[in-house]
């Protein structure tokens, strides 16, 4: 009768080491498998201990069978061992592994029927002592085994741990074994053509052992030695591997490559003093509780030990450069193609993609931009579908909102968006365009009348903007709306606010209040006349405009407004636009007063957000969002773009006394600017009006809006910061006009610190802490220091209206108070008119 051939094989390789490989085999007896349906094979590695004779001497409860290899090396015994086993799947077992009793049911359930599964069992470290290199070992082996427990893990060829491996054996045979040549990391290199051979990795936890690993420190220099010698020989081996290997370290550009070459090649003797005086160093390091210094010291060792023996084993230098240029062949012959997968058709159809397609190396995108990237590396198995949700998952933010947000728009239009505006190429010089996309309909509307590309488009739905994007070059013929919906989910910030709208639901609009508009205005008679067109065009119900001529040098915006129906003007001779707002507010008839400037022009639901934002009776002051008119010069893209502009973002936010430390409400400029801005008249009868002796018309130039908003958040006021309520505002086109706008910048906001000191509202020590570190280190000195795209000509003219101002604050409040304004700037209002 044939005796029954066993399930599975389990080969020990063993060297000298009778008493561990004992207590191994005696876990193996505990084993719950039953014993006719698994052998035991300690393959012998040149032993001459009498390991041979202690196992014949012993009655063991299983198929216990030696072999023998006359050539000490671990892969050459673990060959004599399978090329004896019966078994269809065989247990590559180490000698100082105590198994669990249900580890070789675990290999064989995991395994399953499957010939091309390769299984790596779990070998939890039982390492004694509690010395810095026990510690370091147990946390690489823990980290090692934590990392193959993930569940997107992909594994890779150097995930093949001989010492708790199972494989099927006509494989094994197929791909010939173990490299007998290797002294070490034959275990890697089986794994790599493994990988190549299309097996499958698998983990398995449960099949587990205790490894009672007995390096030192001595010892893993040594073993660093023989990694660097065996990576040497699989890099000639599989030169595309080369790459990947802790070798290819050398060949790297840089300062740290060029110094390692240099210690093993040309310095090598000088370098091994070195390396061992430092070896010598590292107990005492660790006596003295220098953990830090003792694993710094420690992997500079072990890395030179790697090196000087990758470098023995190449013999020269000229033989490391040939290496790394077979390496680049060898690589260019094996670079798969990379299945990009879109994302904006949603998750499932890319996932179907996904799997029909089952690419060696992907390429997440979102409105063709990439958003992750799983590549192909020689030694990495073929992704699956954990890979493809893992690189979902990692970057969720960048895509998730761009993925939903699609799901919310319209679809595309039927006919061509280049057919509302019809962009086309620009000059050089042109600068670039600006455009509105409204995605509630997919309405373009080009700003200005000049279009084409570049183009920055603002997006919006309905009143709601919702961020800029860009289109650098002219898409394909009727492709426009395809690549402005592309840029739109691209950018996750754009998608979030889309998706809030779309999925909370636009509240109802309170009733609009009546509103008085004011402009205030000084001889520049054509932008206030494209300024009140674009008011005329507001759809609010019920509002009044004045415009407030200040100490103007013509007739000529009283005869412009005499011509204008449901526009009233107002002459304000004492100069300062802070007595021109002044002004506005004791004309209105009205509670709640906007202010604009004259070189802006109004969005058409302008008023409609100031009137919303207002509903909430604790707002006392409200502003909104502004954006260029125009980019077509380096001094209008500068002052957007790295200056800042006078945007403060494009979501909803309300200030509170409460909720900002003293130094932070004196970065009043994050509330708003005066060219978009609100107030309810009855809050600044306790508030007070504008300081006259602030901001443009002044000596001062600047800082009345700031001092307002200041004092209303600091008198308990809230100030609600609306981006729905949007002004286009004229930058400056030239950088002489700019440098002299920044001089005011920094004259007038030092003025309106001094202001705000001169209150008393802010302690002396707070003002001055802000002033010299978060204003002049924080925001002038570092930009001289550090420009990072900032001219620092323009930060030197902020600067020196900085130092300007104290003087020119002195002569605007000598002259404010010659002109009647109150001591205090907070004195109640004089009552407004009645309609």
């Amino acid at each position: 009768m044939t005796e029954p051939r066993p399930e599975i094989s389990v080969v020990i390789p063993t060297h000298a080491r009778c008493g561990q490989l004992l207590r191994t085999l005696e876990a193996l007896e505990r084993h719950s498998l039953e014993r006719s349906r698994f052998e035991v094979i300690v393959a012998l590695d040149a032993a001459a201990d009498g390991t041979a004779a202690a196992l014949a001497e012993r009655g063991w409860r299983f198929d216990l069978r030696q072999a023998e290899s006359a050539r000490r090396a671990a892969g050459a015994a673990r060959n004599a061992g399978a090329a004896i086993a019966r078994a269809g799947r065989l247990v590559f077992l180490d000698d100082d592994i105590i198994v669990g009793a249900d580890f070789l049911a675990a290999h064989l359930r995991v395994a399953g029927d499957d010939p091309a599964v390769v299984v790596v069992g779990q070998s939890a470290p039982a390492i004694a002592g509690d010395g810095l290199f026990a510690e370091a070992l147990r946390r690489w082996w823990t980290d090692r085994f934590h990392a193959l427990s993930a569940p997107d893990h992909r594994f890779a060829y150097s995930d093949v741990m001989s010492g708790n491996l199972s494989i099927d054996r006509a494989l094994f045979e197929r791909l010939g074994g173990f490299d007998t040549t290797l002294d070490c990391r034959e275990d890697y290199e089986l794994g790599y053509r493994l990988v190549a051979a299309g097996a499958r990795i698998r983990y398995a936890a449960d099949a587990h052992g205790l490894h009672h690993d007995t390096s030192d420190l001595r010892r893993s220099f040594d073993r660093a030695r023989a990694e660097g010698r065996a990576d040497v020989a699989i890099a000639r081996k599989h030169p595309e591997l080369f790459p990947f290997l802790l070798a290819a370290e050398m060949t790297a550009p840089g300062v740290r490559a060029w110094l390692l070459r240099q210690s093993v090649f040309r310095l090598a003797g000088p370098a091994r003093l070195a390396a061992a005086g430092l070896g010598a160093l590292l107990p005492v390091f660790e006596a003295a509780g220098l953990r830090r210094t003792w694993h710094r010291g420690s992997r500079m060792v072990r890395t030179h030990a790697y090196h000087r023996s990758v470098a023995e084993a190449l013999g020269a230098q000229g033989e490391l450069d040939a290496l790394a240029g077979r390496a680049a062949e060898a690589a260019k012959a094996q670079v798969p193609p990379v299945l990009g997968i879109e994302l904006a058709g949603g998750i499932e159809a890319a996932r179907r993609q996904f799997i029909e397609s089952g690419p060696l190396a992907f390429e997440l995108r979102l409105g063709g931009k990439p958003v992750a990237r799983v590549g192909a590396q020689p030694g990495l198995v073929v992704p699956g579908l954990r890979q493809f949700d893992a690189a979902l998952n990692a970057r969720i933010r960048d895509w998730a909102p761009g993925v939903m947000a699609a799901e919310h728009m319209p679809p595309l239009p039927d006919a061509p968006l280049e057919g509302q505006g019809d962009p086309a190429e620009r000059d050089a010089d042109a600068g670039t365009a600006l455009a509105e996309l409204d995605l509630a309909d997919w309405r373009f509307t080009p700003r200005g009348g000049r279009t084409g590309y570049p183009l920055r488009v603002l997006v919006r739905r309905g009143a709601r903007p919702l961020g800029w994007i860009s289109v650098d070059k002219r898409p394909p013929a009727g492709a426009l709306a395809a690549a402005l919906r592309d840029g739109v989910v691209r950018d996750a910030a754009i998608c979030e606010r889309l998706l809030a709208d779309a999925l909370t639901g636009t509240p109802p609009e309170p009733d609009p209040a009546p509103l008085t508009v004011v402009v205030c205005t000084r001889d520049r008679t054509e932008r206030l006349k494209r300024c009140l067109a674009a008011i005329a065009g507001l759809g609010h119900p019920e509002f009044e405009v004045i415009v407030v001529d200040n100490a103007p040098a013509t007739e000529a915006t009283a005869r412009l407004v005499a011509a204008l129906p449901n526009v009233r003007y107002v002459r304000e001779d004492r100069p300062g636009l802070d007595w021109a707002r002044n002004r506005g507010l004791a004309e209105a008839r009205t509670d709640i007063v906007a202010f604009t400037d004259d070189d802006t022009e109004v969005d058409r639901h302008w008023l409609s957000g100031i009137s919303a934002a207002f509903a909430d009776p604790e707002v006392a002051a409200v502003t909104g969002l502004v954006l260029p008119m125009a980019l077509g010069t380096a001094a209008e893209h500068y002052f957007e773009n790295v200056y800042g502009g006078m945007g403060k973002g494009f979501d909803p936010v309300t200030w509170r006394r409460t909720d900002l430390s003293p130094r932070a409400m004196l970065w009043a400029n994050r509330f708003g600017v005066g060219a978009n801005m609100a107030f309810r008249r009855s809050a600044l009868n306790w508030i007070g009006g504008f300081d006259p002796a602030l901001d443009v018309g002044t000596a001062t130039r600047g800082g009345g809006d700031l001092e307002m908003f200041h004092r209303v958040v600091r008198r308990g006021g809230a100030l609600a910061y609306t981006p729905s309520a949007v002004v286009w505002h004229e930058h400056r086109s030239s950088m002489g006009a700019l440098r002299d706008q920044m001089r005011d910048n920094g004259s007038g906001f030092a003025a309106y610190l001094l202001a705000v000191g001169r209150s008393g509202m802010v302690s002396r020590a707070t003002l001055l802490a802000f002033a010299l570190y978060d204003w002049i280190w924080g925001w002038l000195i570092r930009r001289l220091i550090w420009p990072q795209g900032s001219h620092r000509r323009l930060t030197l003219a902020e600067l020196s209206g900085l130092f300007r101002a104290p003087g020119r604050y002195r002569r605007a409040r000598v002259t404010a108070r010659r002109q009647g304004a109150p001591d205090d700037p907070a004195a109640p209002l004089a009552e407004g008119r009645e309609a």
